[in-house]
């Protein structure tokens, strides 16, 4: 919720804006480097999260793939060891 003294401060601001147009044109040099410096953090910010994310996907691909195929050999471990232990239960009966 915003406080009331905010909301009659920038509506204040918003009004002195519009009446007078060489505020505007200062207070956009003043403001311009700062809005500009937080534009360039938060892509910097953006794109450090993405190549983080990317490096995440690609270790959890990583970490699949090596799982399948402990699934696979341990499958396949258990059929032939069913398969060497069928002969010789055949053979007692």
């Amino acid at each position: 919720m915003l406080d009331r003294k905010f909301l009659l401060g920038a509506a204040v601001a918003a009004g002195a804006l519009l009446l007078v147009p060489g505020v505007a044109r200062t207070v956009i040099r003043v403001v311009r480097p700062a809005v500009k410096g937080a534009a360039k953090a938060g892509a910097a910010a953006y794109a450090a999260a993405r190549n983080a994310g990317a490096e995440v996907y690609e270790d959890l691909e990583d970490l699949a793939a090596e799982v399948k195929e402990d699934l696979h050999a341990a499958a396949a471990e258990a059929q032939d060891a069913a398969t060497a232990e069928a002969p010789v239960e055949a053979g007692k009966a």
